[in-house]
């Protein structure tokens, strides 16, 4: 499990812990997983609720790399998670980028999609005023995220733009889980 908190105000700042050092966890406001319902977001969230941080605090982002498509996301995955979450008592809160990873892919002579992210009060959508660009290239088998722009389109940059864009993460503490 990688842990790095997100400390925003008007910027954005990642500090890992020591390689088997875990946090002091009573200091964080937030404690968000980026999960897939997978055995890594699971097995985090199981260890955090072992070290004593109470279901309320956990936030599980789950990104829908599809938006409303069928393409890469399993169908009954948002149900199972929603039915997961609810078993463990932790908040469950959605997002994509509008179109998914196929538009994206497809892209051209376009700005990057919007997002959108479900928050405590709602969805909120925000960007896609970028310049046009073009795309038009299938996902990157790589670790190296220059080329693999997959993630970063799909996931990180989806989890960034949630992160900024709501004013309860503004002058608090966030410590987001990945399972990279």
């Amino acid at each position: 499990m990688s842990m790095a908190t997100a400390s925003l105000s008007s910027r954005q700042e990642t500090v890992p812990p020591e390689p088997g050092e875990i946090p002091d966890l009573a200091r964080y406001d937030h404690v968000i997983i980026a999960c897939s319902f997978g055995k890594d977001s699971l097995a985090s969230t199981l260890h955090l609720l072992e070290k004593g941080v109470a279901p309320q605090r956990i936030e599980w982002w789950h990104h829908l790399v599809d938006d409303d498509g069928d393409v890469f996301d399993w169908p009954h995955v948002p149900d199972y998670g929603r039915h997961l979450a609810a078993a463990l008592g932790v908040r469950l809160y959605f997002s994509a980028r509008q179109g998914g990873i196929v538009r994206e892919m497809l892209r051209e002579n376009a700005p990057t999609a919007p997002v959108w992210f479900d928050t405590p009060t709602g969805r909120v959508t925000v960007g896609g005023k970028g310049p046009p660009n073009t795309r038009r290239r299938f996902p990157q088998v790589s670790a190296n995220l220059s080329v693999r722009w997959c993630s970063p389109y799909a996931k990180i940059m989806v989890a960034d733009g949630a992160l900024r864009n709501q004013a309860r993460f503004s002058h608090a503490r966030t410590l987001f889980v990945t399972g990279e």
